[in-house]
């Protein structure tokens, strides 16, 4: 009954214009507008909020696109198949105290909306998904990994230039972004911006990675050291002189190529950016290295779009 409630909610499409198709390219990122009508941006708010209100704070991870030591934790690795909450840095004090409500205290929720929650389901598998993705030429598309990010009011930490084809890869990699906003996105309350052109320009050069192989199920006890690790360490520098804002309103959609650089500033106003976000892999003709830090467990695939 949700699921037949929830389908009118998505606008109807047909796959990328070749405009459109030549903007990605030339670009590295398109701008789609009114993807989502303002009901669906509502409904996936109201289910973020559900997942909150089931959250338990006591089970505490703290998010933060500065510090490599967020990815030491084992609920995060974990993650991928489930459903977990994670705070804002600035949410939590020394003594792991929370410092704000709980609403307001969480950065993003991931990794597994997409499969677990109706909502989710229905926009992350829309025909519109499946059209732009057979309008780029993937044949067996699936969804490793989907994100709400709430960019909290006053505390939302910003999010440094990076590469999505930095944290997730196939091998030729095939990796794709949809971002959609769920509220108006502007450069006060800590708006997407980007370097256009820079996937042609800047080579993913750094991988983030687990540093023991995923066989099948997680394994934390054996690991000695680090569960993770980034290589090379040092991260790279990115010419963001040309860099832009994306201007989204509340429903549109953002397409990110694997190299597009791209970030976002610290939310310094009073007012939310919440936004959701799947990455696509094309799972024909390609492999995805167990070293990848979001796995499923054994016999587990990705759900497939088509």
């Amino acid at each position: 009954m949700l699921l037949r409630w929830l389908k009118p909610q998505i606008r109807r499409y047909s796959g990328l214009t070749k405009e459109q198709k030549e903007s990605f390219d030339k670009n590295g990122f398109l701008h789609i507008s009114s993807a989502l009508s303002h009901e669906m941006c509502d409904r996936l708010r109201a289910r973020a909020a559900a997942h909150l209100k089931a959250f338990d704070p006591n089970t505490k991870s703290i998010f933060s696109s500065k510090h490599q030591t967020r990815y030491s934790d084992a609920y995060f690795l974990s993650s991928g198949p489930r459903i977990h909450c994670f705070f804002e840095e600035d949410a939590v004090d020394e003594h792991g105290n929370i410092t704000v409500p709980l609403p307001l205290a969480i950065n993003k929720i991931g990794h597994n909306l997409h499969s677990l929650d109706p909502a989710f389901q229905v926009v992350s598998f829309s025909s519109h998904v499946k059209d732009i993705l057979q309008s780029l030429g993937y044949v067996a598309p699936v969804i490793p990994q989907s994100m709400y990010i709430f960019k909290q009011p006053s505390i939302g930490g910003e999010v440094g230039a990076h590469q999505d084809g930095t944290y997730l890869y196939t091998e030729p990699q095939s990796v794709i972004g949809l971002w959609w906003a769920l509220e108006d996105c502007t450069t006060s309350n800590g708006c997407l911006y980007g370097v256009a052109g820079s996937h042609k320009t800047t080579p993913v050069a750094q991988h983030f990675r687990r540093t023991k192989p995923f066989e099948g199920e997680e394994d934390f006890d054996n690991v000695d050291g680090p569960l993770l690790e980034t290589v090379p360490a040092e991260k790279p520098e990115f010419d963001l002189s040309e860099g832009q804002p994306i201007l989204t309103k509340k429903g549109d959609l953002v397409l990110l190529h694997s190299s597009f650089v791209h970030y976002s500033h610290a939310n310094t106003s009073p007012h939310s950016r919440h936004a959701y976000a799947i990455h696509v892999v094309e799972s024909h003709n390609t492999v995805y290295p167990k070293t990848n830090w979001l796995q499923f467990p054994k016999d587990t695939p990705f759900p497939r779009v088509y």
